[in-house]
């Protein structure tokens, strides 16, 4: 098989009118490698034909081919992709899928809203499906993109805060969706209640469980926070990742926990103190230019109503 050797900074526009040719796309230093179904003549005396079984073959990374265009998740064999400037959707989804092979289905992944906090969805090309399973830190999950709101970038921080709670009594994850702390937690302690608002996760979680042969115990409840089905203080911890909302709970899930590790979007370590109780607040990913997600753990009486 024959490539068309060209610069990165040139490639979007030969791969543009390439298209329909090409077989794979690769990447080496300061070049992109086209390969070819058919040969070609080449009259632009910038591009170079090569033998493609002679190169070093590197997936080339995205923002190589389309400029400032970084932002995306890969779950499984599904790419949620969030471009910060208008591009060709096609060319892009096309591109992709030549790069990637691994990779099925691309969505774009826009706004997140509802009650339920699920991202809007754009399909842009591959096999049109929404569930996948993706491996995070030795674990598998089973999701459903169109009914579940992923972040795999929060995958280090949910690892640290499994590592750093003790498994001395009931512990209830409150907004657990398909389980993305859950699974950690139920890695190391044997029993976990996990509850949400959104069936469709709850449904993911126990796929997930099975998938990964987890031997502890999960109770699995589906209810409105506000009015969670518990007496008070069954649980030593409770876990409240819901940063959006997460004050219209906080009397709630301090009803039912003698602590709690809460998550809150806020502009600062003083805010979310204001807002949730004083405690350590350490920022674990920047949300906007103004804005930031706190993690605190609160002794409950430490909170006022």
């Amino acid at each position: 098989m024959i490539c068309i050797k060209v610069e990165k900074e040139k490639s979007l526009e030969v791969i543009r009118g390439l298209i329909n040719n090409i077989n794979q796309i690769f990447s080496n230093k300061n070049f992109i490698y086209i390969e070819l179904n058919e040969p070609i003549e080449v009259r632009d005396k910038n591009l170079e034909v090569v033998d493609c079984s002679k190169i070093e073959k590197r997936t080339p990374r995205l923002s190589d081919i389309f400029p400032g265009i970084r932002g995306f998740y890969l779950l499984g064999d599904i790419l949620l992709i969030s471009p910060k400037k208008e591009v060709d959707k096609e060319l892009l989804a096309r591109v992709i899928l030549k790069i990637n092979p691994r990779i099925k289905t691309i969505f774009l992944r826009k706004k997140v809203g509802g009650e339920l906090r699920i991202n809007e969805l754009e399909f842009l090309g591959g096999e049109y499906k929404t569930t996948t399973i993706y491996r995070e830190n030795g674990i598998n999950f089973y999701v459903d993109i169109s009914k579940v709101y992923v972040n795999p970038s929060l995958s280090t921080e949910r690892a640290i805060t499994a590592s750093e709670i003790e498994c001395l009594g009931v512990i209830l994850d409150a907004f657990c969706g398909y389980g993305a702390l859950t699974l950690y937690l139920l890695k190391k302690c044997n029993y976990v209640v996990a509850g949400d608002l959104n069936i469709d996760g709850l449904y993911m979680l126990k796929k997930s469980v099975e998938l990964n042969k987890l031997k502890g115990i999960v109770d699995v409840v589906q209810y409105d926070a506000k009015f969670l089905p518990f007496r008070d203080k069954s649980f030593y911890l409770v876990i409240g990742d819901n940063p959006t909302m997460i004050v219209d709970f906080r009397q709630e899930l301090c009803r039912v926990g003698k602590e709690v590790i809460f998550y809150i979007l806020s502009k600062d370590e003083n805010e979310a103190k204001e807002k949730l109780g004083e405690g350590k607040w350490v920022a674990i990913n920047e949300y906007s230019k103004d804005l930031r997600i706190f993690k605190g753990r609160i002794r409950c009486n430490n909170v006022s109503n």
